[in-house]
Formats: C-alpha cells, structure tokens, sequence
C-alpha cells in the first residue's frame, strides 16, 4: 500500500491511454488476422488487373491499325507471331499493296510491306500470355455451347492476321489472354470493326464486357 491509501495500478496498464495492454494485444491480433484473409483477394484482384491491362494493350494495337486503315484509305493488318508457345508475341502491321487486301501470301512475297518495325506488348509477360487456362472450357460468347479449338488463342479465320480495310470494317476474330486463371478476350467484330474487351466469370459460367 502505498502513501495517501492509493494502490498500484496493475503493470498491464497502460497509464493515460485508455485501454490495458491486453486490450491493446487484442486489437492488434485482430487487426493483423485481418490483414492476413485480406492478402489472397488483393492478389487475385492485381492478377486479374495485369491480365486486363494486356487486353487493353491487344485492344489499342487493333484499334490503331483500323484507324490507320481508315485514315490512309488502305488495308491495314495486324500479324501476331509468336516464339514461344503463345508467351510472347512479336506483332507488326502491314500494308496492302496491290488493292486485294492484306494476305499471307502477299506478306511472304514482299507484295504487302511491313509498316514500322515488329514490336512486343509490354503487358504480356510477368505470368500473362495468349491462351486460355487448362482447367477451363469457357461457354461460348453467345451462351449456347462451349468454346472449340482450346488450342488457338488468336483466331482470325486461318491465320493470325487482323485486318482493317478503308471503309472499317474488319475480318472478325478474337484473341485469348490468360494468366492460367482468370481469362479475358479481344473481339473483333466485322461489319462495324468494332474491338471489345470482354471478361470471363468463371462462378457464372458467361462472358462480361468491360
């Protein structure tokens, strides 16, 4: 007992703050469980993040091409190639140049030039590439079916060329991306050249837009 009938207060406590130390342990425990279930949705949602922002990258190199086509009044293709099993992608834009729009044969003759010079996508790579996840067989954009040919995440008839003519329209095709979880497409739509950015939910089974 010490002078003037006062106790002392027990050592757990923290003077002037309000709370125990026990108290204190308490909160902080909780706040770093917390923490801890919160990790695994954030990196799921920078992964889906790396995976849309390649898309969106596929999404603008189209986009540039049939405005080129557009503004120059001349056919303007797009050519994917890849090295490494779809990992990553060389891409370069060619030019018709004898009216019958851009082909592969034309390509390898020389009869259609290279516009520039090949480039890479700076978002494909870091776990992002072209494909579609193996545990999935994702339903079709229309809801009735599932997606064919699993195998071929750039389809743009037989090739892996997008092409753009004068007036904007395109030859119609989609391209595949995937961190080998989540999944997004590039469409491109051919009486109107319009490019879309759609999304697969895989708890939904369906494809979302953007």
């Amino acid at each position: 007992m010490e002078a003037g009938g006062g106790s002392r207060p027990p050592p757990w406590h923290a003077p002037g703050s309000g709370f125990t130390l026990l108290e204190l342990l308490v909160a902080t425990t909780i706040l770093a469980l917390l923490a801890t279930l919160a990790v695994p949705p954030l990196r799921q949602q920078i992964a889906q993040h790396r995976v849309r922002l390649a898309a969106g990258e596929v999404a603008s190199t189209l986009w540039a091409a049939r405005s080129s086509a557009v503004r120059y009044g001349v056919a303007v293709a797009i050519r994917f190639e890849f090295e490494d099993s779809y990992a990553e992608p060389v891409f370069s834009l060619y030019a018709d140049g004898d009216g019958d729009g851009v082909r592969t044969a034309d390509l390898n003759s020389g009869t259609d030039p290279r516009i520039g010079r090949p480039a890479r996508l700076l978002h494909v790579g870091s776990g992002v590439r072209f494909g579609i996840p193996d545990d999935l067989e994702p339903a079709e954009f229309t809801g009735s079916g599932r997606l064919d040919r699993l195998d071929d995440p750039v389809r743009f008839g037989r090739s892996d060329l997008a092409s753009f003519s004068p007036a904007g329209t395109a030859s119609p095709g989609t391209v595949f991306l995937t961190d080998g979880y989540h999944l997004f497409a590039v469409r491109v739509y051919s009486r109107t050249g319009k490019i879309q950015v759609l999304r697969y939910v895989r708890d939904r089974d369906l494809w979302k837009g953007t």
